[in-house]
């Protein structure tokens, strides 16, 4: 029996070459399929494979799989897996797994690399240097230093800790809002835990770090934003969903917000001239902050022992649709 390894079209050949690299290194042996091939494609190769290497993962009509009698993990290589179908797998107890929390680390790092650009209003920064259009400049009057501030960090889990322990560095003072109770002994850096509406008010950066479902869908709402200082900003690096796109392009156009930095859309490609993406102190990024060489190999390691695992009649790591 093989393993399929599922990929998008746009995923360059570099990459496609790590992946196959990484597979064979386990001693797998593989059907290479697209998304965009033909159902018919898609079905043989499941047919005859135990596992699906689904790089990246996005949803998969259940009937391509649903006589696939060997088939017994979908692994993606994200750390999300909302655009994935986690109910009929488990109703047909197929194993789906993420990687663990391999990306954490990268996307903390982007957070705080997009909080600073907002805060040293990079982009400006950037075009008066290369144009030699140094005059007119804000001479700092619109720039700010971490140290100090307040950041308001809404989910705690792998992500959100990262974000966190490094803030720590930069002398902030963390407050914490999630939708499951923590415990400060279970962490070895300080913060405290306050309300939803605490963390609007209080911030003067908000960072999102949760999964997109149905309780934290627009959890940054009309309200969320009334709450928050004239001077902050916003951090989405997780998923757009989590934030009411309509009230959050009022709060930046009224200027009720400083603005924010994103690395997630509703529409992905992004389109030109789309107007939160235009305001000038919106700092944005192409979905990639989990998206580095150090990842992709700690990633594909982390999945390819759960695909070995399976072959060997072993539970896996990290399920996510709680099949047992």
């Amino acid at each position: 029996m093989k393993i399929t390894y599922l990929l998008e079209d746009r995923i360059p050949q570099t990459l496609q070459a790590l992946v196959e690299e990484h597979i064979q290194k386990a001693e797998l042996d593989y059907f290479k399929i697209s998304y965009s091939s033909s159902d018919e494609e898609i079905q043989e190769a499941f047919d005859n494979s135990f596992a699906v290497l689904c790089a990246p993962g996005r949803y998969i009509s259940p009937k391509l799989y649903e006589n696939s009698r060997d088939l017994k993990l979908f692994q993606l290589w994200s750390s999300g897996y909302d655009k994935f179908d986690l109910v009929t797998p488990r109703e047909r107890g197929i194993y789906v797994c993420n990687n663990g929390g391999a990306n954490a680390v990268s996307v903390a790092e982007h957070t705080i690399l997009l909080m600073l650009a907002q805060y040293k209003n990079l982009i400006d920064s950037h075009k008066r240097t290369v144009e030699g259009r140094w005059a007119g400049n804000s001479h700092g009057m619109d720039m700010f230093m971490l140290q100090g501030k307040t950041i308001g960090i809404i989910g705690l889990g792998n992500i959100g800790s990262e974000v966190a322990k490094r803030l720590n560095a930069f002398g902030c003072k963390i407050i914490v809002y999630d939708t499951v109770e923590k415990n400060q002994k279970d962490y070895n850096f300080d913060f405290r835990q306050v309300t939803l509406s605490e963390i609007a008010k209080q911030s003067d950066i908000v960072t999102l770090h949760l999964h997109s479902n149905e309780k934290t869908k627009n959890i940054a709402n009309s309200e969320f934003f009334s709450k928050m200082k004239s001077s902050a900003t916003l951090i989405n690096v997780s998923r757009a969903g989590l934030v009411d796109q309509r009230a959050f392009e009022q709060s930046l156009s009224s200027k009720s917000i400083l603005g924010a930095g994103l690395d997630v859309y509703t529409h992905e490609p992004t389109s030109a001239n789309d107007p939160i993406l235009m305001h000038p102190r919106v700092i944005a990024t192409p979905h990639m902050a989990g998206s580095t060489v150090d990842v992709y190999v700690k990633a594909l390691n982390s999945c390819l022992q759960n695909i070995t695992k399976i072959q060997s009649g072993l539970s896996p790591a990290h399920i996510v649709n709680g099949v047992l």
